[in-house]
């Protein structure tokens, strides 16, 4: 695998380095604070944005998530958006209505993107990569993500059944694979299946540092998960401690574990959204490398708690928004 710069840190930074004010923006209209900060930073070198507003199917207190809803949109609309940018859909949207979400979003959008992934759940986010990243009419592409105040105690419930994020479940020579690559978050939902499969090697990339009290749940997430796994080899060295905003860095252990994917791969994006976004950047290499697809599993929320996280987090005074270059004049910089 070459050497490749792949530049990320804070959205003012990166930004300056590529001038113009002719991006287009996709992101979210939640219930966190955060949704709004990547907007409100760049609103000045955006010339279209869509907002999509994911809707619960079980939203409870439905009157508390509404009136949460209309303060984030009342922020967006007095730094320019209208109505006609926020599109209102469902989070269990089947990957056809996802398409036409997109397929919308490219209609007289520039060539030059961004999109905030930092509230949008991951059954959409990591599809909506997909079809920017092999889109070939845009030339640069910018993922950001802002960092919350703080999370709630729950951060979600009602989860479906453990499945594959949609077009992350590629037909595969092998029902087996070498490894499972855990992404070690809060809550590991699900994941005894996959133990139960037929994996030779099971991996951890963990969040580091984490802080706390994330540090505590971090730690007791990989408690709970070792506490089920038999005979799988654990070592110390299977613990791919990763900064938990360097996207690059994960990408890169994930090709190491993985011998650039020679070896074959189950993934489970369960930690920072950061570390999934290295995780679905992943995938999508391996498959343009041509080898057997990593498919990704997911335990998807049908509910996620209104105070999942609250407040910004700051740096040097302004709102902590990290910005990850994936594509930069037309070179896809995330490939094997």
């Amino acid at each position: 695998m070459a050497d490749i710069f792949r530049p990320w840190g804070q959205l003012d930074w990166v930004i300056e380095k590529l001038p113009g004010d002719d991006w287009s923006f996709l992101g979210t209209l939640g219930t966190e604070d955060r949704c709004t900060a990547a907007y409100l930073a760049l609103s000045p070198h955006i010339q279209d944005q869509c907002f999509l507003k994911i809707l619960d199917p079980h939203m409870t207190p439905e009157a508390l998530f509404l009136a949460k809803f209309q303060e984030i949109e009342q922020i967006l609309i007095g730094a320019g958006v209208e109505n006609q940018d926020i599109l209102e859909t469902n989070l269990l949207q089947d990957i056809d209505s996802i398409a036409e979400v997109i397929d919308g979003f490219r209609d007289g959008s520039s060539n030059r993107v961004v999109l905030d992934i930092s509230s949008m759940p991951k059954r959409w986010f990591f599809p909506i990569l997909r079809f920017l990243v092999h889109d070939p009419t845009i030339e640069t592409l910018i993922v950001c993500y802002s960092v919350a105040g703080a999370y709630g105690d729950q951060l979600s419930s009602d989860p479906l059944p453990l499945g594959p994020l949609p077009t992350f479940d590629q037909p595969r020579a092998s029902k087996e694979y070498d490894d499972l690559i855990v992404g070690v978050g809060f809550a590991p939902l699900g994941l005894k299946d996959l133990f139960e499969a037929e994996i030779e090697k099971i991996r951890y990339l963990f969040p580091f540092p984490p802080g706390p009290p994330n540090y505590f749940r971090n730690w007791d997430f990989l408690r709970k998960l070792e506490s089920e796994v038999e005979n799988r080899n654990l070592r110390v060295e299977d613990r791919w401690q990763v900064h938990t905003y360097d996207v690059p860095d994960a990408f890169e252990a994930l090709c190491r574990a993985t011998n650039s994917g020679h070896r074959t791969s189950a993934l489970a994006p369960l930690g920072p959204k950061t570390h999934s976004l290295a995780m679905c950047l992943f995938a999508l290499a391996v498959e343009q490398a041509g080898k057997e697809p990593s498919h990704i599993y997911y335990t998807q929320p049908r509910r996620y708690a209104i105070d999942y996280s609250t407040g910004i987090a700051s740096h040097n005074g302004d709102p902590d928004t990290k910005a990850y270059c994936i594509k930069v004049n037309g070179r896809n910089l995330y490939e094997l």
